[in-house]
């Protein structure tokens, strides 16, 4: 299970409110909904809500402040991004990805995040390999601090800057569709313990490998590293499975 880490202390419309004081204008809408939907996400990415959970509107206008619309506005845009979906007489709930979906989503990085390496290592800039290096150290000191969300801020950042570095927008545009899901993926897999230490020597090789221009190195890093994020989660799925199966074999009755 993840670690829940701390949510922000304030509600969209308390945090709009304080920093318009003094003001009887209230912020935009479209302010408004961003903010709730900044919210949900940060709590599903960080474990309040698990795959699979019924989210109650009530309960999430009420932590989060949102009128109804705003909040179906947020739902709405989460469900675009494939975090959460709708169902039937149900409401949303948040997304459970399947294996195949997993798979998939790892064929897209794989296709565009190893090219992404290849061309930082050729284009991007000296100040630029040089925070490549710096966001590292970041994803390395959260994982020594067993900090979740110092972990994904640290890999959000280390992305950011290859993807920029690689001096091609259209990289980033062809994610865009998956980045919550890719988010929350990286969230299950730095629950692991284990998992962190072997992610921590695989980005140590992909950011040696950016930072000395090696573009065979980089693709090659970039590639074993995804391939190895994958079996972990396919690997998550079948324990969970298998627990849940087990769980039901021990509550059936046993005839006498």
């Amino acid at each position: 299970m993840s670690t829940i880490v701390d949510l922000p202390t304030e509600t969209p419309e308390q945090g709009s409110s304080a920093s318009h004081q003094g003001e009887n204008t209230s912020a935009p809408e479209t302010s408004l909904r961003e903010a709730t939907q900044t919210w949900i996400r940060e709590a599903i990415l960080s474990g309040r809500y698990q795959g699979g959970e019924k989210l109650i509107e009530r309960e999430l206008s009420e932590m989060t402040g949102a009128s109804r619309s705003v909040l179906r506005e947020a739902l709405s845009h989460l469900e675009a991004r494939g975090l959460i979906v709708r169902q039937s007489f149900r409401g949303y709930t948040v997304a459970k990805l399947s294996t195949r979906s997993i798979f998939e989503i790892f064929e897209l990085r794989a296709s565009v995040e190893t090219l992404a390496a290849e061309l930082f290592a050729e284009r991007a800039s000296d100040q630029e390999v040089e925070d490549i290096g710096i966001a590292f150290e970041a994803i390395e000191a959260g994982i020594h601090a067993n900090d979740l969300k110092k972990i994904r801020t640290a890999k959000d950042q280390f992305f950011g800057v290859l993807f920029a570095g690689c001096r091609n927008s259209e990289i980033r545009r062809a994610l865009e569709n998956v980045i919550d899901r890719i988010s929350y993926l990286r969230s299950q897999l730095m629950s692991d313990p284990r998992r962190r230490q072997d992610s921590l020597v695989e980005m140590r090789l992909l950011a040696e490998a950016l930072q000395d221009r090696n573009r065979v190195e980089a693709r090659a890093a970039s590639l074993a590293h995804l391939e190895s994020a994958r079996d972990a989660l396919v690997n998550q799925l079948s324990v969970a499975a298998n627990t849940k199966v087990a769980k039901a074999i021990t509550k059936v009755p046993r005839k006498s």
